[in-house]
């Protein structure tokens, strides 16, 4: 009978466990990202939908070079990506942009890192 029980308590410890790993998986699913990696479509839907706001490149302040994992000045504005680009392009749903003359970088808004560089 006590073996019964340690056995039951064993199997019980392990569905908490597996049920804990499956709920911390999915809620990272949901977190951004440190590089995005999107397709040609994809990067080309999102710089359509950025250009129909008519928003304004940013200038670039002295020093900076725009890299993946490199931190965007807070002297560069963030702004969210338009919904139908969210809505085409799911898995940026969760980044921001900032236009430069000739790039659009898509920045995790969290530590304002880039993800992602699109020529434009």
């Amino acid at each position: 009978m006590n073996i019964h029980i340690r056995n039951t308590a064993t199997a019980l410890a392990l569905l908490l466990a597996s049920v804990g790993s499956a709920v911390a998986a999915d809620s990272g699913a949901m977190a951004p990202n440190n590089r995005l990696n999107l397709t040609s479509t994809q990067e080309h839907s999102i710089v359509q939908s950025v250009n129909k706001q008519n928003a304004k490149a940013a200038q670039l302040p002295s020093g900076f070079k725009a890299a993946v994992g490199e931190a965007v000045p807070t002297s560069i504005p963030l702004h969210a990506l338009p919904s139908d680009a969210a809505s085409q392009v799911p898995a940026a749903k969760l980044y921001e942009y900032a236009k430069l003359q000739n790039q659009l970088l898509i920045v995790n808004p969290k530590d304002r890192k880039i993800v992602d560089i699109i020529a434009l």
